[in-house]
């Protein structure tokens, strides 16, 4: 199974904590082609209010991909993005236009450190919906305050917060109670999408193949489908052949 797109991956080198050189960067490539992803959001890690996001070096290594994509013959597009670390500078740098939004629409990809209270999130989840975004919080299983079910289902319900859980946690056991939780917030349709939050094709590689696999062995084809690509060409307005809908 191919055609699934990957909206949280630190594919470009020399800007945050994943690849440091082109080679490096070219790996990863090959490594998500060979996983069947065939499009990628390049979600480098941003800080508004913080250090301040390179552009120039994150555009001109984003265009050094795709040309070596093109070159190599390889099925694959690739996006602009970030991870943003929630600040209360967010929303209005976002709204500015100092950050890349995810494939130049209207959602962005939120992160936050594990230990932030459930309050916190209910701020970053208005401040930037009230600037016209769809927010998606990034890897939502490090966070302590969702792991009460009624606050995953508060910040879906009544903020429209969308849900992203990174593969890795969807294949990988850690213990009895956090794998439960993991269980629940599948189960019970909380997660809308997985990414792979890939940084290098070591230690922290893309699985998307697998977690798909793991996915349609518990909840059938149709819902892994939508999990690892679906909900995100919609979402973004993507075509399979990388056009915009």
């Amino acid at each position: 199974m191919s055609n699934f797109v990957d909206i949280h991956h630190h594919l470009i080198y020399g800007v945050d904590d994943g690849p440091r050189k082109m080679e490096d960067m070219q790996k990863m490539i090959l490594h998500a082609a060979n996983q069947g992803v065939t499009d990628i959001v390049c979600t480098s890690h941003a800080t508004p209010g913080g250090k301040p996001f390179p552009a120039d070096r994150y555009i001109a290594h984003m265009e050094e991909a795709r040309q070596w994509i093109a070159e190599q013959g390889i099925d694959m597009r690739l996006y602009n993005g970030c991870e943003v670390l929630y600040t209360d500078s967010s929303a209005r740098l976002l709204k500015e236009g100092h950050f890349p939004s995810l494939a130049d629409t209207w959602n962005v990809l939120v992160e936050f450190t594990p230990d932030t209270d459930f309050k916190r999130l209910c701020d970053a989840a208005r401040s930037i919906g009230n600037a016209g975004f769809n927010v998606i919080f990034a890897h939502v299983e490090r966070y302590q305050a969702l792991r009460n079910f009624n606050h995953v289902k508060e910040l879906r319900e009544e903020y429209g917060v969308y849900m992203q859980m990174n593969a890795s946690t969807v294949i990988a056991k850690k213990g009895f109670f956090f794998d439960r939780w993991v269980r629940h917030m599948l189960d019970e349709g909380f997660i809308d999408c997985v990414a792979t939050d890939a940084h290098n094709v070591s230690s922290r590689p893309c699985s998307m193949r697998m977690c798909y696999e793991m996915l349609k062995e518990r909840y059938g084809r149709d819902v892994a489908l939508e999990m690892c690509g679906g909900f995100q060409r919609n979402l973004l307005g993507l075509w399979l052949d990388g056009t915009e809908a």
